[in-house]
C-alpha cells in the first residue's frame, strides 16, 4: 500500500508537468502564429514602400521626358515651317517659334501612359475643338468684314509686307535650355530692346554676337522657343554649310526701314500665319554674286545710306 501511494503521489505529479507542458506548447504556438502575422504584415510593408519609391521615380522620369517632349514638339513645329509644312490647329499652350537656324532634330520619343492620361487627351480634345469653333467663327467675321475685291487687302503677296529694319544685337547669350541657341538683346529703334531667339550658335561664335548690327523681320508673331519669347528673327545668309549675318550699310541706324526699289507700301503689323505671307516671299529672297541681299534681283536697301550685304556668301539663300 505505502508502494502504492508513492506510485499515485508519482503519477499525479507528472499529468500537472505534463499540463503545464501543454499549456506551454498552446502558448508557443500563439507566440509562433503572432510571428508569422508580423513577418507577413513586415513583408506587405516593405512591398508598399517599394512601389512607394518606385512610383515617385517613375512620376519624377515622366514629368521629365513630358517636357523633353514639349521641347522637341516646339522644334518640329519650326523644322516643318522653315520647310513649308502647313500647320493645322494645337491645343491651347502650344506655341511655335520664329527662332531660325535650330540645328536640334527631334526623334520619336515613347511614353508610358500614367493613371489620368486617358482623361487629359479628352480633355485636350475637348479644348480644341472649342477653339476650332472660336477660329471659325472669328474666320466668318472677318470674310464679313472684308471690303470688296480690289482693296489693299486684297493685293499680291510681296516683300512690302515685311517689316525689316535696321538693328544693333546689344548683347547675346546662350539659352538656359538649349546648346544650339543664343538668347540676343536687340535694339531695332524702340522705346526698350526686342528678345529674339536665334539658331546660331554652330555659326557665329559668341564674341562676334556682341554690339553687332544686322537686319532684323520685326513683324513675325511672336513666339516661344524652349521657354524663352522671340520677338523677331535676325536675317541671314544661308546654305546648308555655313550661315552669315547680313550686315547694314555703313552710317545705318538701329530702327532704320529696309526698303525695294519697286515695293512701295507700309508693312503689316503682324504677319498672320494662316496666310504664309513669309513662307511666300522667302524663296525670293537672295544674295547676288556681290553678296548683296536681294528681293527678285532688288537690293535689300536704307534709303541714302547703301546696300545690305552678306560678308562672303554670294548666291545663297536668305533666311
Amino acid at each position: 500500500s505505502r508502494f502504492l501511494a508513492r506510485f499515485l503521489v508519482k503519477m499525479a505529479a507528472n499529468n500537472a508537468v505534463l499540463n503545464r507542458l501543454e499549456q506551454k506548447g498552446a502558448e508557443a504556438d500563439q507566440v509562433i502564429e503572432y510571428l508569422k502575422q508580423q513577418v507577413a504584415l513586415l513583408k506587405e510593408k516593405a512591398i508598399l514602400q517599394a512601389s512607394l519609391r518606385e512610383e515617385k521615380k517613375l512620376r519624377v522620369e515622366n514629368a521629365k521626358l513630358k517636357k523633353e517632349i514639349e521641347g522637341l514638339k516646339q522644334e518640329l513645329i519650326q523644322a516643318e515651317i522653315r520647310n513649308g509644312v502647313k500647320q493645322i490647329a494645337v491645343p491651347p499652350g502650344t506655341t511655335v517659334s520664329t527662332a531660325s537656324f535650330s540645328d536640334d532634330v527631334p526623334q520619336p520619343t515613347a511614353v508610358t501612359s500614367s493613371p489620368g492620361f486617358k482623361d487629359q487627351i479628352k480633355g485636350e480634345d475637348e479644348e480644341k475643338k472649342k477653339k476650332e469653333k472660336v477660329e471659325k467663327k472669328g474666320e466668318k467675321k472677318e470674310k464679313k468684314q472684308q471690303p470688296a475685291a480690289g482693296s489693299s487687302d486684297a493685293k499680291s503677296v510681296d516683300v512690302s509686307h515685311l517689316d525689316l529694319r535696321v538693328g544693333c544685337i546689344i548683347t547675346a547669350k546662350k539659352h538656359p535650355d538649349a546648346d544650339t541657341l543664343y538668347v540676343e538683346e536687340v535694339d531695332v529703334g524702340e522705346a526698350s530692346p526686342r528678345t529674339v531667339v536665334s539658331g546660331l550658335v554652330k555659326h557665329v561664335p559668341l564674341e562676334q554676337m556682341q554690339n553687332r548690327m544686322a537686319i532684323l523681320l520685326c513683324n513675325l508673331k511672336p513666339a516661344k522657343m524652349r521657354g524663352v519669347v522671340s520677338q523677331a528673327m535676325v536675317m541671314c545668309a544661308s546654305s546648308p554649310e555655313k550661315v552669315e549675318i547680313l550686315a547694314p550699310p555703313p552710317g545705318a541706324v538701329p530702327g532704320d526701314r529696309i526698303t525695294f526699289e519697286g515695293f512701295p507700301g507700309d508693312p503689316e503689323k503682324e504677319l498672320n500665319p494662316k496666310k504664309k505671307i513669309w513662307e511666300q516671299i522667302q524663296p525670293d529672297l537672295h544674295t547676288n554674286d556681290q553678296c548683296v541681299a536681294t528681293y527678285k534681283g532688288v537690293p535689300f536697301e536704307v534709303k541714302g545710306k547703301g546696300v545690305c550685304r552678306a560678308e562672303t556668301m554670294a548666291n545663297s539663300g536668305i533666311k
